[in-house]
């Protein structure tokens, strides 16, 4: 017998021979640890296998009214997914047209506010329109005169109305200083004064001219009136918002 076959017969050998065994048990490189790994998963399917043979096993020695519940059940739990599928299915679709109600509830409260800063004169406004240029050649055009120009383009659809520099909303009050210059909301707006109005330009420009109307109002103050079609009118002056005194929302 060779040297690498024989038993080990001292105990330096037993020795040697129980180090390389600890070194051999011993986790070392990764591709032992692959090895081990491979081994587990074969020793897995090996597992499943012998479970599915058994079950299959169990079904061969089940009888023919066993089989039958057997696949009732089956059918059943199937009915059962089933219905929870569409159970699901209606969830979703329930939450989905809400949300997009929501969605819509939302644009359409987001347009609603846009259109009231305008008309409360906190926001820009832009669009089709006219410009009346107002001026003094041989008197003075009272207040009351201009604020029948804006209450003539007011009737004639005007949705947007600038005097000068200042917005015009529904409080804006028109007064004449000590000398004579005319006050928008007690902002002074000399000669000669611009009004801007964005609305229907083919329904304005005619109604300032109606007979006895705004035009012929300033032309009795010693005053003329330009009027002007534009496409694009751009009203951006801002009124401040008051906070009331004595009206109360009611809750």
């Amino acid at each position: 017998m060779s040297d690498g076959s024989r038993i080990p017969e001292s105990r330096q050998e037993q020795r040697e021979v129980l180090r390389r065994l600890r070194e051999t048990l011993r986790p070392h490189a990764s591709a032992q640890q692959v090895i081990v790994g491979v081994l587990c998963f074969l020793l897995g399917i090996t597992i499943v296998v012998q479970v599915r043979a058994q079950d299959e096993d169990a079904l061969q020695g089940a009888t023919q009214e066993d089989l039958v519940r057997l696949l009732d059940e089956s059918d059943r739990h199937v009915s059962e997914l089933e219905q929870e599928n569409e159970d699901l299915d209606g969830s979703l679709a329930t939450l989905q047209a809400g949300y997009e109600d929501d969605v819509a509830a939302q644009n359409a409260a987001q347009e609603r506010l846009e259109d009231l800063e305008i008309v409360a004169g906190t926001s820009p406004a832009y669009g089709r329109g006219i410009s009346a240029r107002v001026t003094e050649s041989t008197g003075t055009v009272r207040a009351r005169t201009v604020l029948g120009v804006v209450q003539e383009l007011r009737n004639a659809g005007a949705e947007v109305i600038q005097v000068g520099d200042v917005r015009v909303v529904a409080s804006t009050s028109f007064t004449t200083a000590e000398d004579g210059t005319l006050l928008v909301d007690g902002t002074s707006v000399p000669a000669p004064l611009e009004v801007l109005a964005i609305g229907d330009p083919t329904v304005m420009e005619p109604a300032l001219s109606i007979p006895g109307g705004a035009v012929d109002s300033v032309t009795a103050d010693g005053g003329s009136v330009e009027v002007t079609s534009e496409e694009q009118v751009a009203i951006e002056a801002l009124a401040t918002v008051r906070e009331p005194e004595y009206s109360r929302v009611v809750k």
